[in-house]
């Protein structure tokens, strides 16, 4: 069983204010410890920069920090599903946290079916358990049409594991491609992602 790490980037809302696109990526390793290596690395290099920083987080530090996780992550070696949600080409929903849900359970497959079996690691983005339970939900359902395949859902923080900052760094290049038409960190990883739209 490999391991898997989901974020994303951008928003789900529907207000003049939103982003136009949505970003959700699967972060798929053998060994989440050696993807984790990169971080270290990177606070290593970066260290004056990054002191005082209890994680790395791509939107908050300079995009040249952000180059850098990523080439040593590639480096390392991992692979990655990224479901591209465009907005204006997408139904409103009635509640937005629903095409979160949806743009999660797409990820998880398409994970799943390119790779095999997955303990699956999320950011803990609810500290309630009925928005959680909907989205574990989801992502089960997404293994109906995938007979043979099992998933692991556990949450974590994201500044605990270094693996799921590698997967923000690759959710905010995907963004930055897609959101700003700005490919300067996209094509250190375009060899490791395998981008499909919802």
């Amino acid at each position: 069983m490999k391991y898997g790490f989901l974020d994303e980037a951008g928003d789900v809302a529907y207000t003049a204010r939103a982003t136009a696109t949505f970003i959700v990526v699967v972060v798929v390793v053998g060994n989440p410890e050696r993807l984790g290596k990169a971080v270290v690395k990177t606070r290593k290099a970066w260290r004056r920069h990054v002191r005082g920083m209890s994680e790395l987080k791509a939107s908050h530090q300079p995009v040249r920090l952000t180059g850098a996780l990523l080439q040593h992550a590639v480096e390392i070696g991992f692979d990655a599903v990224a479901v591209v949600v465009d907005k204006s080409k997408t139904a409103r929903p009635d509640n937005p946290e629903g095409l979160y849900r949806l743009a999660c359970g797409r990820a998880v497959r398409e994970a799943l079916d390119r790779f095999g079996s997955l303990s699956l690691m999320l950011d803990r983005r609810y500290t309630s358990a009925r928005p959680q339970h909907l989205l574990k939900q989801e992502l089960v359902d997404a293994l109906e049409k995938l007979p043979g395949k099992a998933v692991v859902i556990d949450y974590d923080d994201s500044q605990r594991s270094r693996a799921l900052q590698v997967a923000d760094a690759v959710a905010w290049s995907v963004f930055q491609k897609h959101e700003r038409k700005d490919e300067t960190t996209w094509q250190i990883i375009q060899g490791q992602v395998v981008e499909v739209r919802l």
